[in-house]
């Protein structure tokens, strides 16, 4: 009998080590290259660095902050992400009883950008409609509106509340989209949409009750909400392909690639008891977070271990979780409409960065200890 359990544990290893290695290959890049782009140009909000993420991607230079005027700077890219950016204008917030934050970040920079295009870009270079610079650029809006139901949902909003502000808020990142494609001549924009926001610990104290998924304790509603407005964003992007034929628009599914992610959290390092929780926070179990106590401030704990954490905070993931989500995006697992292909160059530094997965398989002691007792 003895036997035959042992026989049986090591069915289940071998077993364990397959899946994975199937899940490792799954993560292989293309190979063929769509570009070339020679800069980015990237808004949204400042906290996040997945701009970064997809410029070593493609083998570009980071954005660097727009405040670093200077003629050597254009050509390389730029960001104009500020922190808690919002895209709606006060009025918006007022009339739906929310009290408006201190400034809309997104409209201001989109107005920034288009001040730089016309002042600096067309006094040092030939920034017209044949210009060499913005339509070799990848235009870049990292999760557009997210913030602004964000401030809907602090402000007492329910899910079904704000699903009222979803028409509203597309409308307007499509009419963003639209300037930067009429008056700077962009012609290939990346827009991403929401992570799904109800696997959240900052969403789920917010919204404490028992509607969740499984293991995980997603919140139903939230994402439900997450999928309601990136289907009115897929939409608008179809609409906007018919209009602009000659104008690649693609859609990133940060969605569908985060739930990929916590599909395989023990193969990538992220622990089980640790999904839900804020690696920076306070508060009890289950999140770990305090909607009144940010991190950095005094009584907010930081994580040993934040490598096996995907929440830096309530609200932002950390910096291994989003290596991995931008990494899934650009893999052959459909995450990316129309598929951004890359070069060999960079299919094989983001192998590179999946080499950590490899080495982890192997290690057979890893996959018992995050599969079996995790």
């Amino acid at each position: 009998m003895a036997a035959s359990v042992c026989i049986s544990h090591h069915l289940v290893v071998l077993v364990l080590l397959f899946s994975c290695l199937v899940v490792v290959s799954s993560f292989s890049l293309a190979r063929e290259a769509v570009g070339p782009f020679n800069s980015i140009y990237s808004f949204g909000d400042s906290s996040s660095s997945a701009a970064d993420h997809i410029a070593a991607t493609l083998s570009l230079p980071s954005p660097q902050p727009y405040t670093q005027r200077g003629t050597e700077f254009f050509e390389s890219g730029l960001s104009f992400a500020t922190p808690g950016a919002t895209i709606m204008k006060p009025f918006f917030f007022l009339k739906n009883g929310i009290p408006p934050p201190p400034q809309s970040h997104e409209l201001s920079q989109i107005s920034t950008f288009m001040r730089f295009f016309y002042e600096d870009c067309f006094s040092f270079h030939d920034c017209g409609r044949n210009n060499k610079v913005i339509p070799k650029a990848l235009i870049f809006m990292d999760q557009p509106g997210i913030n602004d139901y964000k401030h809907a949902f602090l402000h007492g909003k329910s899910s079904s509340e704000a699903s009222h502000l979803v028409p509203e808020v597309v409308e307007t990142i499509k009419n963003s989209i639209e300037r930067l494609i009429n008056e700077a001549g962009a012609k290939t924009l990346m827009v991403s949409g929401i992570l799904p926001m109800g696997c959240f610990p900052g969403f789920r104290t917010l919204f404490p009750e028992g509607d969740s998924i499984g293991k995980n304790r997603c919140h139903r509603g939230l994402n439900m909400f997450s999928k309601l407005h990136n289907d009115h964003l897929w939409q608008a992007i179809l609409e906007l392909r018919l209009k602009y034929p000659d104008v690649r628009i693609i859609y990133a599914d940060y969605y569908k690639a985060f739930m990929a992610v916590l599909k395989n959290h023990a193969f990538l390092g992220f622990k089980t008891n640790n999904l839900m929780k804020a690696c920076c926070g306070s508060g009890n179990a289950p999140f770990k977070f305090d909607v009144q106590k940010k991190c950095g401030e005094e009584g907010v704990a930081v994580c040993s271990d934040r490598a096996s954490y995907l929440h830096w905070d309530g609200f932002r993931l950390t910096p291994e979780a989003l290596e991995n989500l931008m990494d899934t995006l650009f893999s052959k697992k459909g995450f990316v409409f129309p598929e951004l292909k890359v070069g060999e160059e960079t299919a094989a530094a983001v192998t590179r960065r999946h080499s950590r997965i490899h080495a982890r398989v192997g290690d057979i002691s890893y996959v018992i200890r995050h599969l079996l007792f995790v």
